[in-house]
């Protein structure tokens, strides 16, 4: 059954095609206009924790977003033929023995035996990189492979709506008229130049810039990912992601040599080998300020809406985020409080 109502997207990244897909699967009209010049969502890790290691806890609503995250990649896979997801162990090299202290508490929690691996001996021995506190493993961990990822989920929106390549024009929208085509909704998932957008300005983006390598190495381990100071996503043939680095309020793509540095230097608080570096990409994440998306409905324009401000953790929050702003959208449910605009109108 087709549903009549048409609506336009404004960003193709990994906000943008999710909210397209979920939209698709309601039957919408959907037009996606993108104009490929945003690359953070393609060189992002697409590596899904569900804890934090700061403080070693819980992510936030990992419980809800771990298992559908599950069913929403794995349903593109099948439907485009493309795979792209992937679990991956995640091994956390403690720093401190206040850090090994943490986990053993946790650990005995019911709500965390889900997603650590209860310490053993081998955790201690761990010889394939510097080990002096040893190390837990992390369960439900997973990667999205975005060079994969992307390109499926577009094809799909191809197949069954439509996709404009091209710079969304502020000017040529008219109420909900773009272009001369009318529209009964516009989501604008724009990431950090949400921040330019004449009607959601007012939500607080934080612009980061994050440089990452790619590296060759010998003696990084490709069954596992391993994390202290910095990540290391195994890609196949010994090569390496490795980062990231922050760079907050930054909205230059520019290459550094002190990013590359920085990068490097923590990579040798996980080994001594002297890697070499294959090839080094910068991209600019839409920070929220408040560590939470921004979601909703502008309050003085219906029709106008917006998805944005997922940050690094996107590829862990945005398949659920979406189902629930589409469901939001066409059929009136309510959104987590947590991600709603509306904590930022008369501020």
């Amino acid at each position: 059954m087709s549903n009549s109502r048409k609506i336009v997207v404004v960003g193709a990244g990994l906000s943008g095609v999710s909210v397209a897909i979920q939209l698709l699967r309601k039957n919408v009209d959907v037009t996606l206009v993108d104009n490929g010049k945003n690359v953070s969502s393609i060189i992002a890790a697409g590596l899904i924790n569900p804890l934090v290691f700061r403080r070693m806890t819980k992510g936030w609503r990992v419980d809800d977003f771990i298992p559908y995250l599950k069913s929403f990649y794995s349903s593109i896979e099948e439907e485009s033929g493309t795979k792209f997801f992937e679990k991956l162990p995640i091994r956390r090299l403690f720093s401190t023995e206040h850090e090994r202290e943490l986990w053993e508490k946790k650990q005995l929690r019911e709500d965390f035996t889900d997603y650590m691996t209860p310490l053993e001996e081998s955790d201690d021995t761990y010889d394939r990189c510097k080990n002096p506190f040893g190390s837990g493993r992390i369960k439900n961990a997973f990667v999205v492979h975005p060079i994969g990822f992307l390109p499926a989920a577009k094809q799909i929106i191809a197949e069954k709506g439509t996709i404009l390549n091209e710079t969304f024009d502020y000017e040529e929208l008219k109420g909900t008229t773009y272009k001369g085509e009318h529209y009964d909704d516009i989501i604008f998932c724009e990431g950090y130049h949400g921040m330019d957008n004449p009607w959601f300005s007012f939500l607080p983006i934080n612009p980061t810039k994050g440089e990452v390598l790619t590296v060759r190495s010998e003696e990084l381990p490709e069954d596992e990912s391993l994390n202290r100071k910095c990540f290391n996503l195994p890609l196949g043939n010994k090569e390496f992601k490795i980062g990231a680095t922050i760079d907050w309020n930054n909205t230059s793509l520019e290459l550094t040599e002190e990013g590359r540095n920085e990068i490097l230097e923590k990579l040798s608080f996980i080994i001594d080998e002297k890697v070499e570096v294959v090839r080094q990409q910068a991209g600019i994440r839409p920070g929220p300020i408040s560590r939470r998306p921004y979601i909703g409905t502008h309050p003085n324009h219906p029709h106008y809406h917006v998805f944005n401000g997922l940050g690094s953790k996107g590829y862990l929050l945005c398949p659920l985020l979406s189902k629930e702003f589409v469901d939001f959208l066409l059929d009136g449910k309510e959104l987590d409080p947590e991600v709603r605009i509306e904590r930022y109108l008369n501020k």
